[in-house]
């Protein structure tokens, strides 16, 4: 019986507790939504649809949407060291997360400074700035090797690796991204496995990292190697069974590169969703998604592009 009790008042303090905060915490006023624009774009002179990026913030308390909310009618101001330029613009919804501008009738230059002003009807502003890396000969080079073994199950495969070497301009911070499409052609009918250049180059949504089937797409910088030779990246491609041919089997293949020479806040930023974290446990610090977009949120970045195309087999 005296044990009874004891469960009977423990249960009443504990749906007491409950009640209790429940009340507590309807008598809290959730923070004031501060709405502001958001901004993503990577320009590049090497692209002939630049496009930028228009959104606005999500609110994260009191009813919510899902939704970003409206930010009216979007005016874009762009400016080549400090000059006005004149463009056309073709608006597009971005599968209701925002709108993407495609700019026309512009090519952005290397080297330029360009200054973007967005302003909308409903008094929004947000403005950014960044400047277009000059287009360097970083001798891009691919050395393969090959080597032959056996699988878990004892069959016969060869390995092939590539390492691709570039070498450092000198006298200048550097800042890299290396990307890379294998390409195999089939007798039979031409087949390719590939990782989209365009979808990996450009993250549309700030904090989205974009996906890459392949490991190790990281953003690097020459702190060290000023002026040096060095190897930026290392592919191991899937194994080629040796005790038997098959009607899979590549006829030819190709590895096509794409080093992407950016400037800092392009680094930064891809930089920072390889750090991104909101502290998973009590005591670690929350890193969160660099922005060099002032009055707003978001990336304003450029680079240049240089390209090789590797025959493989």
């Amino acid at each position: 019986m005296k044990h009874e009790n004891i469960i009977f008042c423990f249960l009443l303090i504990f749906t007491f507790n409950l009640s209790s905060c429940r009340k507590v915490a309807s008598d809290v006023d959730p923070p004031e939504f501060n709405q502001k624009l958001v901004i993503n774009a990577f320009l590049s002179p090497d692209k002939t649809d630049n496009k930028i990026f228009i959104s606005s913030n999500v609110k994260r308390f009191g009813e919510l949407t899902g939704n970003f909310e409206p930010f009216g009618n979007a005016s874009l101001y762009i400016y080549e060291n400090s000059k006005e330029i004149q463009f056309d613009t073709v608006k597009k919804d971005h599968y209701g997360t925002g709108y993407d501008y495609y700019i026309k009738n512009f090519q952005f230059k290397e080297g330029q400074t360009y200054n973007l002003k967005v302003i909308s009807d409903i008094g929004l502003e947000a403005e950014a700035t960044c400047k277009i890396p000059l287009k360097r000969d970083f001798q891009i080079t691919v050395d393969t090797t090959f080597r032959k073994t056996t699988d878990d199950h004892g069959f016969k495969i060869s390995l092939l690796t590539a390492k691709i070497s570039i070498t450092d301009f000198p006298g200048e911070a550097n800042y890299y991204r290396l990307l890379y499409l294998y390409e195999t052609y089939h007798p039979a009918f031409p087949y390719k496995k590939h990782l989209s250049y365009k979808d990996a180059a450009e993250s549309d949504i700030p904090g989205w990292a974009e996906y890459n089937p392949w490991e190790n797409d990281r953003v690097s910088n020459d702190i060290g190697l000023n002026g040096k030779k060095f190897i930026l990246r290392t592919i191991e491609f899937q194994p080629v069974y040796l005790d038997y041919a098959s009607w899979l089997d590549p006829d030819s293949a190709f590895l096509r590169i794409y080093l992407l020479s950016t400037d800092k806040p392009y680094y930064d930023f891809h930089k920072s969703l390889e750090n991104y974290s909101l502290g998973d446990t009590p005591f670690a610090e929350p890193s969160f998604v660099y922005s060099n977009v002032k009055g707003g949120l978001g990336i304003f970045a450029s680079y240049t592009l240089d390209s090789l195309i590797f025959r493989l087999k």
